[in-house]
C-alpha cells in the first residue's frame, strides 16, 4: 500500500468477475504505476460491484496488486450508494477518473452521484448501456463498436484498442524450466486441466476431470496431466469438491483426496488405485511455455491459451444448465419454491444454444479453432475427444492457427494514452 497522503486524486476502478480482475484491472493499475506521474498523483481504489459472475474471492486476490490502495467489497459499496455511509472513511476525492472495467455501467454512474463527484467516467466494455454518461468507452474490436452505434452512441466516445486480455500477458519461465521443475521426460507431453475460478465449476469439474485423467492416463502413454489452481478457488473447497466426486448424477466422476505437501513440494489429489495428479500454483503465467495442451472450460481462460498459442479443448457441460449465471430478474428464479429452478433451467438452455460456440477464441473468429464439448456431454466423451485430437496429430493443427490471435499493438498502452491525453495531470 502507498501513502494515501501524496495524492490529490482518485483513480476509482469498477469491476466484477476472476476474468476481468485478472486480465483487465491488473494490466492498468500496472500501467499506470509504472508511471512516476500517475502513481503519485493517483490513490487508485478498486470497488468490486455486485455480480451473479463472481467468486466471492476477487477482493483478495486484487489486494495483492501492487499499487491497489483500497479495494471496496460489493457489502461495502452498496451501504455507500444507497446510505451514503462509509463516503467519510474514504475521503473521495471530488475530481479524478472512474473507470469501468467489467460488470454494469450504471453502477459506476450512480456512484459518481451519490458521492457528488466530478470525476470523468471511462469504460472498457461490449456492452452499450448507459454509454451517454462516459467520456470515452473503450472496445475490443470494429463489430463491437457498430453495435454501440447502432445503440446511440456517439462515434467520437468510441475507441477500438483490441483485447485488453492480451496486456495481462507475462512470462516467467522458459520451456526448458518449466519441464525440470515438474520432472517431465523429453517424450511427455504436459496437459493442464483447469476446472474453473467459481465454487460451482470446481465442484463439478474436478471430480469429472480426475475420471478422465483416470481413462486418458491408461490410453495414451507419454501424458502427464496437471492442475492449474485459479487463485480464486481455497485448497479447502478443492478438498470437498474432490471427495463429492463419484456423487454427481448426471456424469461419471471420480473422487479423490486432497494431499497438501506432495512430491516434488506439490500439493496432489490422489485418486483410484494409488494415481495422483499435481495441482500447480502461479496460473499460466509461470507455466504457461511447458504446457502443451490445455483441458478447460470456458471463460476469460481460453483467449489466454490462444494468445499462449496453446491448443485446448473446451468443455461447457449443458447438463446442468441452471448453474450458470444468469443476469436481471431471470436470476431470481433459482430462489422461487418448487418450479423456479425447472424454469431456469429451461431458460438458461435456451438462451445457452443461441450460441454457436462457448469459447472467446472461436467467437472471435467465428470458427471453431478450438475443438468444444458444448452441450449435454457423458464424461468418456470428453476422454475420447482429447485421444482424438493426440492420435490425429490436431494439437499441431490447432497450434498452427492461433498466430491469428495476435494483436498489432498493447491494448492498455493506447487506452492510458488515450485517457491522460483528455485528462493530463
Amino acid at each position: 500500500m502507498k501513502n494515501a497522503k501524496s495524492h490529490t486524486k482518485d483513480l476509482i476502478i469498477f469491476s466484477n468477475g476472476p476474468g476481468e480482475i485478472t486480465t483487465w484491472v491488473l494490466p492498468v493499475v500496472e500501467a499506470v504505476r509504472q508511471r512516476d506521474d500517475l502513481s503519485s498523483k493517483f490513490r487508485i481504489i478498486l470497488i468490486i460491484q455486485p455480480c451473479p459472475f463472481g467468486s466471492g474471492s476477487e477482493g483478495a486476490v486484487a489486494a495483492g496488486f501492487e499499487g491497489v490502495d483500497t479495494v471496496i467489497m460489493p457489502n461495502e459499496y452498496l451501504k455507500i450508494l444507497f446510505t451514503g455511509f462509509g463516503k467519510r472513511k474514504h475521503r473521495f476525492s471530488r475530481e479524478g477518473l472512474i473507470f469501468s472495467l467489467g460488470g454494469d455501467l450504471m453502477h459506476p454512474v450512480l456512484f459518481r452521484k451519490r458521492i457528488r463527484g466530478d470525476h470523468a467516467l471511462y469504460a472498457y466494455t461490449k456492452n452499450p448501456g448507459w454509454g451517454k454518461h462516459y467520456e470515452k468507452i473503450f472496445v475490443r474490436n470494429d463489430y463491437v463498436k457498430n453495435k454501440m452505434l447502432d445503440n446511440g452512441i456517439l462515434s467520437g466516445k468510441l475507441s477500438v484498442v483490441g483485447d485488453l486480455v492480451y496486456s495481462s500477458l507475462k512470462y516467467s519461465r522458459t520451456k526448458e524450466e518449466v519441464r525440470k521443475e515438474v520432472s517431465l521426460k523429453n517424450d511427455e507431453k504436459m496437459v493442464a486441466f483447469l476446472a474453473g475460478s467459481r465454487g460451482f465449476e470446481v465442484w463439478y469439474m474436478m471430480p469429472i476431470f480426475l475420471k478422465v485423467i483416470s481413462d486418458l492416463t491408461r490410453q495414451i502413454k507419454g501424458i502427464r496431466p496437471f492442475f492449474l489452481k485459479s487463485p480464486y478457488i481455497s485448497y479447502d473447497y478443492i478438498e470437498k469438491a474432490v471427495r463429492n466426486g463419484g456423487r454427481i448424477k448426471v456424469v461419471e466422476s471420480l473422487p479423490g483426496e486432497l494431499k497438501r505437501s506432495g512430491d516434488g513440494f506439490f500439493p496432489y489429489i490422489e485418486f483410484g488405485e494409488g494415481k495422483k495428479v499435481f495441482i500447480l500454483e502461479k496460473s499460466l503465467e509461470y507455466w504457461g511455455h511447458g504446457v502443451d495442451f490445455a483441458v478447460t472450460i470456458p471463460g476469460t481462460n481460453t483467449i489466454q491459451l490462444a494468445y499462449r498459442k496453446i491448443p485446448s479443448l473446451v468443455v461447457a457441460p449443458l447438463n446442468k444448465p441452471e448453474l450458470y449465471p444468469v443476469e436481471g430478474i431471470f436470476g431470481l428464479l433459482k430462489w422461487v419454491p418448487f418450479l423456479g429452478k425447472l424454469i431456469l433451467k429451461k431458460v438458461v438452455f435456451r438462451y445457452l444454444r443461441k450460441f454457436p460456440y462457448a469459447s472467446l477464441p472461436n467467437m472471435y473468429a467465428n470458427e471453431e479453432i478450438f475443438p468444444e464439448l458444448f452441450k449435454e456431454i457423458r464424461t468418456d466423451e470428453i476422454t475420447e475427444k482429447i485421444v482424438e485430437i493426440f492420435q490425429n496429430g490436431t494439437d499441431e493443427k490447432i497450434a498452427g492457427k492461433l498466430d491469428m490471435f495476435k494483436p498489432d499493438s498493447d491494448p492498455v498502452d493506447l487506452i492510458i494514452r488515450e485517457i491522460f491525453k483528455k485528462d493530463p495531470v
